[in-house]
């Protein structure tokens, strides 16, 4: 798994670091600076006191600007944790500040936002630490979006509490849900952009900030909150609860967690899967309400595939990586009927393909090709077929899965 020594901000071109690889487009200083203040207490010789948190700044100038960072992160303090039951950042001891209150530090020029660890927690058995959250509140990720970056960056500082070693992936979809789920969808709409364009790769894909793709994750949770939770967002809560685990290993991982929690409420990892596969066809122009911010939303990436006049079976061949999932539109020919017959072949070793139409409405499902083959209906001259890959064996592991395609040839045949 990807270990990072910094949870990045909302946006993948922020100043980080990822096992110990700093952006270039800073110079040593400005990264040492931006990377430990705490470690520089000279170069913060201001601080602005809150009952829960320290912010510190450079210039006395800059106190009306810490006041309003001070407000925001008391909001997002507000929603998140009296309101919303999220662990509250671990006590440092004062090793980045004057006591254990929360510190955040403002760095004019950094042009970005994250959290860094301060501390590990050599008092729990897990693998937990203390941290700070550094920002540019005059950047780029400042003004109106101010408010809904620090919420996502406090997100972060929650998780740490039970997992700072989880995948990357989890880090950035579970704080952009929280984030989303109180700022609203329409803002971060390229993000959805990135993660609907590759609905052939992992739902829980790391793709080591080269896109938006794993702050796209949210969508997951966001439809887990919406069809498993009562519109909740507590559950992830407890899935970061159940996630903790020693320092050297991720067991139990996210996935292991979430499972019992799907379980009590009469469903599996594996099925809703497949059925955000079927939910997320409704977005952009086809959002119908079945999932929640569809409108705002880009229609995820399909493939195509056109049977020629008078075939009796034509072939395709999706490929995507577990877990992932290809959409075809096949397009019937004018020999073809009302129906056709869909059946699979060729199937990667260990795999079990999950077909189903999407695009139908009430008429979507997943195909029963126990007996080998089913029909379909064709509706205005097309059917959406939608493969998901899982696991034969229905296990499942983030640690061990890699970015393999797993293929199936998927045979349409003429009634």
């Amino acid at each position: 798994m990807l270990r990072s020594a910094v949870v990045a901000s909302i946006l993948f071109s922020a100043a980080c670091l990822t096992n110990g690889v700093t952006d270039e487009s800073l110079s040593t200083t400005e990264q040492l600076a931006a990377t430990v203040p705490w470690k520089q207490a000279a170069k913060w010789p201001y601080r602005l006191s809150g009952s829960r948190m320290y912010v510190h700044y450079q210039a006395a100038g800059d106190l009306a600007m810490a006041q309003t960072v001070l407000a925001d992160i008391e909001d997002a303090w507000t929603k998140q944790m009296t309101q919303g039951g999220s662990r509250i950042p671990l006590d440092d001891g004062g090793l980045a500040g004057p006591d254990g209150r929360f510190d955040v530090y403002l760095q004019r020029g950094l042009n970005s936002l994250y959290v860094d660890a301060v501390a590990t927690n050599d008092a729990t058995t897990w693998d937990d630490y203390s941290t700070a959250m550094v920002l540019d509140p005059w950047g780029q990720y400042g003004g109106v979006e101010m408010r809904p970056n620090v919420f996502h960056e406090l997100r972060h500082a929650s998780q740490a509490v039970d997992d700072w070693w989880e995948h990357a992936f989890l880090f950035e979809a579970e704080a952009t849900a929280w984030e989303t789920a109180y700022y609203g969808y329409d803002r971060i709409d390229y993000v959805w952009t990135d993660y609907q364009a590759h609905p052939e790769w992992m739902p829980f894909k790391n793709d080591r900030y080269v896109t938006w793709y794993m702050y796209g994750g949210a969508m997951f949770f966001l439809w887990l909150r919406q069809n498993v939770f009562a519109n909740s967002l507590a559950f992830t809560n407890d899935m970061w609860l159940a996630s903790r685990n020693p320092a050297g290993t991720n067991e139990p991982d996210f996935c292991d967690a979430l499972e019992p929690l799907l379980a009590a409420r009469g469903t599996s990892l594996f099925a809703q899967v497949t059925s955000f596969a079927r939910a997320r066809w409704y977005t952009g122009s086809r959002a119908n309400g079945t999932l929640d911010g569809g409108a705002s939303i880009a229609e995820v990436a399909t493939k195509s595939h056109a049977r020629a006049s008078g075939a009796a079976r034509t072939s395709f061949i999706p490929g995507p990586e577990v877990l992932g999932t290809v959409y075809t539109v096949v397009t019937a020919a004018p020999t073809d009927g009302a129906t056709l017959r869909v059946s699979l072949s060729n199937i990667a070793a260990g795999m079990k393909p999950v077909v189903q139409v999407v695009g139908q409405g009430a008429g979507d499902r997943v195909l029963d090709l126990s007996t080998g083959s089913a029909t379909v209906s064709v509706v205005g001259g097309k059917v959406v077929l939608a493969v998901t890959m899982q696991p034969a064996n229905g296990q499942f592991d983030p640690d061990t899965v890699g970015t393999q395609l797993y293929k199936a040839t998927v045979n349409i045949d003429k009634i």
